[in-house]
């Protein structure tokens, strides 16, 4: 099974942001993250260059910085925080595209994105006061670790708890698959939810009306 569109027109009122569109996509395939215009590639290319660079520079100017244990610490850190930023980077940035997309190809104007995203945001800002409000006191508290173990903030979470606290390997290792499953299992529903949304024109659907759809397009 596939899915195919020919000529396809999508637009936001009277602004049109898709005209005579023809694509066909396989099953289990996957599009978009890291394609020709992939939107994903630009949040992958920021954080290369944005690590690339600073260790660069920081190794142009080693000399200017020493003494200074702020900075030194930072560029001493050891290969397994490079490797977890950017794990941890990937799958939460994959868990909230996913997101944005569903909820995104669900408005019929323009005007509606904001209000329809606003929820996903309100997640990302809520995760951001946790983790940083944690670190002015201690990052190991009940609230953290709880939040360690939940999608929409463990990223943030327990990368900083692994940065600043203590935590168990096992904690890593259950936070981290819990997080994988979300993501997969997100990808799947935002892929469904899309793929209904994005074909709908007129007022946005209600709730029970997506969740019938969701029902119908799986019974196929």
């Amino acid at each position: 099974m596939r899915l195919q569109t020919e000529n396809l027109t999508k637009s936001f009122g009277e602004k049109r942001v898709l005209k005579g569109v023809s694509f066909s996509v396989e099953s289990g395939r996957a599009l978009g993250l890291l394609g020709r215009n992939g939107a994903g590639a630009a949040g992958f290319t920021q954080l290369v260059l944005l690590l690339g660079s600073a260790f660069v520079f920081y190794g142009v100017n080693k000399s200017y910085w020493a003494g200074n244990t702020v900075v030194e610490s930072i560029f001493a850190m050891p290969l397994s925080m490079l490797l977890y930023t950017v794990l941890f980077f990937v799958l939460g940035y994959l868990l909230y595209s996913f997101l944005y997309g569903a909820l995104a190809s669900l408005a019929s104007r323009l005007e509606d994105i904001n209000t329809l995203v606003m929820p996903v945001t309100f997640l990302m800002i809520a995760s951001f006061m946790i983790t940083v409000f944690s670190m002015m006191n201690n990052v190991d508290n009940g609230v953290m670790k709880a939040a360690s173990f939940i999608p929409f903030t463990s990223p943030m979470a327990m990368f900083t708890r692994i940065a600043l606290g203590h935590v168990e390997p096992y904690e890593i290792v259950i936070s981290v698959v819990i997080l994988l499953v979300s993501t997969v299992l997100t990808g799947y529903l935002a892929a469904a939810i899309y793929k209904i949304g994005v074909l709908m024109y007129g007022k946005p659907p209600k709730p029970q009306e997506l969740v019938r759809a969701l029902r119908g397009n799986r019974a196929k």
